[in-house]
């Protein structure tokens, strides 16, 4: 089992999957669908750098990356 890595440094069009959220908000990326499990797609990074959209539960959230670096993946299909 590969050691988790955070959201920010999975590659886009790379899907992952959520082991873990840590820190200060972990609530309100809870509410947005980061929870355990659950599948993410990063999608492209917005203009201007320390923003990437990602796809989570069928929907698109664009995250700070200080917000991104806070969920811990492991990559998979």
């Amino acid at each position: 089992m590969d050691m988790p890595k955070k959201l920010t440094e999975i590659p886009v069009e790379c899907p992952c999957f959520v082991q873990e959220v840590r820190g200060e908000g972990y609530l309100r990326l809870f509410d947005l669908g980061f929870s355990r499990d659950s599948r993410v797609l990063p999608l492209y990074e917005c203009a201007g750098g320390g923003t990437r959209v990602y796809r989570v539960k069928d929907t698109l959230i664009a995250l700070r990356d200080a917000d991104a670096a806070r969920i811990f993946v492991e990559e998979g299909m």
